[in-house]
Formats: structure tokens, sequence, C-alpha cells
């Protein structure tokens, strides 16, 4: 695969190496979870992002965001964390709860630190929904002293995290912040927050060291995974409408996909150089 250097010349192009690996589970070492490592083939220890799928399970939005990162210069990781559990995906099969899966985000970064080609101060985590919440707690203390204490991820970038959980329900508290920086995006017309400032008043709620760690870009006319190729689609899930239930939509929006990019890589740029 072909990718530009860091420093965007056309002329000094980067080849990026395709690996399948596989790591423990965290705390869980029974459970072995694939994924898909890019690497650019440049000398020196890369950065690296994580990328973290949502109820559906892999698919090609995280291929999306792993091209234009990989052609920034950031190594890439996207683990599949529904195949080792004999999950199919969906709201019916997808894990019980998030925080089950955690340790697993916590196991890819202890692969990636240890990986003679990454940087271990330089990993940050993207994540999509159900991968977005779970970015959401890593980048609370309470959540990453659990697996990692004093050594947080160096980015975290929560997409569509379904942003009324947070400090209303039962272990989603989102405060008490690790130091790092936090990009939370939206879509205008998620229905599981049915509130285009859903975003923008989770972190207007918050305390003011917390609040500056963190920022907001909701993209306009967006749904939830606007990100995702493929036709729009409807879904039953017990977490739309604000918890309430119901039918959520999923459309694929490439104008908000490519804004989306553009803000990934210009985030973790300058969250990581």
């Amino acid at each position: 695969m072909v990718a530009r250097s860091p420093n965007g010349n056309a002329a000094d192009i980067l080849m990026t190496s395709l690996h399948y690996v596989a790591f423990p589970s965290l705390h869980a070492p029974s459970l072995t979870i694939a994924a898909r490592l890019q690497i650019p083939d440049d000398a020196g220890p890369r950065p690296a992002v994580i990328l973290l799928h949502g109820s559906a399970g892999p698919s090609a939005r995280e291929g999306g965001y792993a091209e234009k990162l990989n052609a920034a210069g950031f190594a890439t990781l996207e683990p599949d964390q529904w195949a080792p559990r004999g999950l199919a995906g969906g709201a019916r099969g997808r894990p019980r709860t998030i925080h089950e899966t955690l340790p697993d985000l916590y196991g890819a970064k202890a692969y990636l630190a240890a990986h003679a080609r990454i940087d271990p101060k330089r990993i940050g985590v993207a994540g999509f929904s159900f991968g977005a919440v779970a970015a959401m707690l890593a980048a609370t203390r309470a959540q990453n002293d659990r697996f990692a204490p004093g050594e947080p991820f160096a980015a975290l970038m929560p997409v569509y995290p379904i942003c009324h959980l947070y400090n209303r329900a039962p272990g989603f508290e989102f405060g008490d912040l690790v130091d790092a920086p936090i990009l939370i995006v939206t879509g205008a017309l998620d229905s599981y927050d049915n509130d285009p400032e859903a975003g923008p008043k989770l972190v207007a709620s918050l305390g003011a060291a917390d609040a500056k760690r963190v920022r907001c870009e909701v993209m306009a006319d967006a749904h939830h995974a606007f990100d995702m190729p493929g036709p729009a689609r409807q879904a039953e899930d017990p977490g739309a409408n604000r918890g309430a239930g119901g039918l959520a939509t999923m459309a694929y929006n490439p104008d908000a996909t490519r804004t989306a990019h553009d803000l990934a890589v210009g985030f973790f740029l300058q969250a990581m150089p």
C-alpha cells in the first residue's frame, strides 16, 4: 500500500506494510483478539491510532480512517472484538456491556507499546458508536487507571459516542479526565441523541479543568454512522432515541466523512507530532 509522508510532499512516497496480528485481551489472556495492523515503512518508531469498530463489527469505515492516517504517517490497528466472542454484530449481537470490552482496548495498547516500530508514548484511539463509548470511558481516570494507571492514551477521538448517556446513566460517568486531548465528533441528525447540540452540551456541563481538554465538532446533515459506506438503513436499538429505544437511522454522508477524516488527521498530528 502507498502513503504520502507526514510532510505532505507528493514526491516523498511511503509504502505501508499490512500485517494480520493477534494479541491477548488485557487481564483475559484466553481471549485472543485478531487485528489488522498497518505501518508506514519509513524509518523510526511511528505514532499509532487504534480504530475501534461499532456494534456492526469491523467495516470499511475503519479502513477509510486507516487510509488517511497511514498517509499522514500513522500506524493503525483495527481490532475485531466480536469474532473471538462468537458474536454476529448488531444490537442483539454485541457484548452485553461496553465495559467488558475495555480490556481489549488496553490489550491493543499494550501490544502496540511493545512493538519495535511503534512509539509507546504516541498511541491514540478513535472509536465509532460502541467503540466511541469505550473511547469516552478510556478518557476518564476512573477507567484508565484500572488498566494503565498513569499511562493514558496520548489522544482520544470518540465519533458519535451517544452523548446523552454520560453523567446520567450509572457506569457512564464522564469527568476527572486523563491529561490528554479529546475530540468528540457527532452528527447533527443522530437518532441516538435526537439533539444536534448533545455533544457541545456535554462539554459545557464539564468542570473547567475537564472542559479545556475536550473539543466537539458537529457534522451538519449527518446521521449516526455517517462515515460508514453503504446504503442508508434503520435498525432497532434499545439505546436509540435517548434511551427510549426504537429505530435508529444510519446513513452515509461522503462530505461529512471527508471532513471527519481531515479532522482525525489534524487532531492526531497535533496531539502526537
